[in-house]
């Protein structure tokens, strides 16, 4: 598609984050045909390594800062640009760590979409995923969901160690930590499941998906603890009517 014809971007209806505990580790934003929403997991480590709120949120903070600079880029080069300037920016932030452990890194689950002119009038919007942060897409199926659930797995032996055991609030009970440890191994492995991570490669290994959408039709973008509201508690339904993290729709 040449300048001079239809441009296809995405415009926020409604947003909300609230932090799950004192410090907000989501993030959300959208730039010309890009959308995003970021789930962060701070590491293991007793000691922060950056200036944020938490290692997560910091890192969170600077994912969305990068896709702001890389709206402009190529789609397919996007993913790579992040993980190398993430690389980048962890190291130089962490040099006065004499070493950070893989287990110690923030990571964090993305999901990013984008939007381009497709066929018969309608809109081409494309999905990578990395971690299990949704979107819901309105297309001739139906409403159907994007996730990467690859971690669920590793998240049910989690939940399994936690099992009924009292904790103090922002504390882990050490047979949970031990589980996460263990997890972890497992990060960014082809046996394991894949984040946005500043130590471990990751571009490329993303869950890609594609539709067909209609102009103007509402897009939703969540993390998982909002879905928990659909998918355990049904609190609500999961049309794109309901309040998101974003809620984006096409525009030509």
């Amino acid at each position: 598609m040449n300048a001079t014809g239809p441009i296809s971007r995405f415009r926020s209806l409604d947003r909300l984050s609230l932090p799950g505990s004192r410090v907000n580790e989501d993030g959300i934003g959208l730039c010309g045909p890009f959308a995003w929403v970021i789930d962060g997991a701070t590491g293991l480590s007793d000691e922060q390594f950056t200036s944020g709120g938490s290692d997560a949120a910091w890192l969170a903070g600077l994912v969305g800062d990068r896709l702001m600079d890389l709206a402009g880029e190529e789609g397919d080069a996007v993913m790579s640009r992040l993980e190398a300037d993430i690389h980048s920016i962890f190291r130089e932030t962490t040099a006065h760590v004499l070493e950070v452990g893989d287990h110690h890194a923030p990571s964090a689950c993305l999901g990013l979409v984008e939007v381009h002119p497709g066929e018969g009038g309608q809109d081409r919007v494309q999905g990578c995923f990395l971690g299990d942060v949704i979107a819901l897409v309105p297309t001739e199926r139906g409403i159907v969901r994007w996730t990467d659930e690859r971690a669920k797995p590793f998240e049910k032996k989690t939940l399994a160690a936690l099992g009924a055991r009292e904790h103090a609030p922002g504390s882990i009970p050490e047979a949970v930590k031990r589980q996460i440890l263990e997890n972890r191994t497992k990060l960014n492995r082809p046996d394991g499941y894949w984040v946005v991570n500043p130590l471990r490669p990751w571009a490329g290994r993303e869950l890609r998906f594609e539709a067909q959408v209609k102009p103007g039709e509402p897009i939703v973008l969540a993390t998982d603890g909002f879905m928990r509201l659909v998918d355990v508690f049904e609190l609500t339904r999961t049309p794109p009517f309901m309040p998101g993290l974003l809620r984006a729709r096409v525009l030509i």
